[in-house]
């Protein structure tokens, strides 16, 4: 079930993406292993928010 305002699921969208963009731009940087896998963490944490923001429980 969806809990979320619009407002709020707005929200969870943009970390989302900015967690997404911040993992693409890390490919091109010099990061260590650690870091990229510290941000694609990061980002799987804030998609998983985005799809059960998205979620109406239907199946």
């Amino acid at each position: 079930m969806n809990y979320y305002s619009p407002a709020a699921q707005e929200r969870v969208r943009d970390a989302a993406y900015d967690a997404i963009e911040n993992v693409l731009n890390g490919m091109f940087d010099p990061l260590s292993r650690h870091a990229l896998t510290a941000r694609w963490n990061q980002a799987c944490e804030a998609m998983a928010k985005y799809l059960e923001a998205q979620d109406d429980g239907d199946e």
